[in-house]
């Protein structure tokens, strides 16, 4: 695991949830990601957060971007395991 890897899973905490008002927070309440105000205008329905959080950190652009594609990453491995089940009981 790289090092920017490693930075970047230490900022957060599981478990995650996702409140009414859009927004996804770790278990210490740090801000992950939230709902893109803008998101009709821009086509961006959620944003990485956590800016204010690390920009005095060493490299947080690639902390950053590190964050977005872990999340990426993650959303796709659990989309698969669940796609896939589905696709069985559909199948079966």
């Amino acid at each position: 695991m790289s090092e920017i890897t490693s930075r970047a899973l230490a900022l957060y905490k599981p478990p995650f949830r996702f409140d009414r008002y859009g927004y996804i927070w770790d278990a210490e309440d740090n801000m992950v990601a939230d709902n893109h105000i803008e998101a009709e205008a821009d086509g961006a329905a959620l944003r990485v957060r956590g800016w204010g959080r690390i920009s005095y950190l060493k490299n947080p652009e690639q902390l950053q971007d590190e964050i977005g594609r872990i999340m990426a990453q993650a959303l796709t491995e659990y989309w698969e395991r669940k796609h896939l089940g589905i696709a069985d009981d559909l199948e079966g």
